[in-house]
């Protein structure tokens, strides 16, 4: 009884979250939206998952926390390695408001790792209703690049800087769209490592 109400609890106020990160963003141009969007999403969307009867933050959370520790451990490394390739070696883009400390806790400590969690449970609520894994995936990656970039248009919490490719959908680059397929991966890769 008391797992159903923090449950409960947490989604919902994980919705006002992700509610609040992104009015953050759109209205008050907040360069911090992100973090609220990102927890607050994830939370709420693993409830979702959690009463539909699926894998989610919440079952992991109940039954084997050390996976959660395991995951999220793996998710900051994702994140070293996405910036250290995209953003250092490749220059794709940089975060101009940010200090070095705010820049380890809203991007390393949460951004990516909770924007994985929120993958992950936006991947495991598409294949509840889209069995195929490929266009599950796709729908995920779409949905999500568009769901998480054109916030930032607002707030400029990240500016992207991709030389040579004019393309744009919605004023995000083509490259940068293409980038949410590797981003909707790194979680669904961690949950199968993490199963064997």
């Amino acid at each position: 009884m008391i797992w159903k109400f923090t449950s409960m609890s947490l989604g919902i106020a994980g919705f006002a979250m992700a509610a609040y990160g992104l009015v953050a963003a759109i209205v008050q141009g907040s360069v911090v939206w992100y973090s609220y969007f990102v927890i607050g999403g994830s939370l709420f969307l693993g409830l979702i998952n959690y009463l539909l009867g699926r894998e989610s933050l919440f079952s992991y959370l109940r039954n084997n926390k050390i996976r959660v520790l395991k995951t999220y451990i793996l998710y900051v490394l994702g994140a070293i390695v996405i910036e250290f390739i995209g953003r250092f070696l490749l220059n794709l883009w940089y975060y101009p408001a940010f200090s070095v400390t705010e820049e380890l806790i809203h991007v390393f400590l949460i951004g990516y790792p909770f924007a994985f969690f929120f993958l992950f449970e936006s991947f495991v609520l598409a294949r509840h209703f889209i069995m195929s894994f490929w266009p599950a995936f796709t729908f995920v990656a779409i949905i999500s690049a568009f769901a998480h970039e054109v916030p930032n248009l607002y707030a400029f919490e990240w500016v992207y800087t991709v030389p040579y490719v004019t393309l744009a959908i919605f004023q995000i680059n083509i490259v940068i769209l293409i980038g949410w397929f590797v981003l909707v991966a790194v979680p669904i890769f961690v949950d199968k490592y993490l199963e064997d």
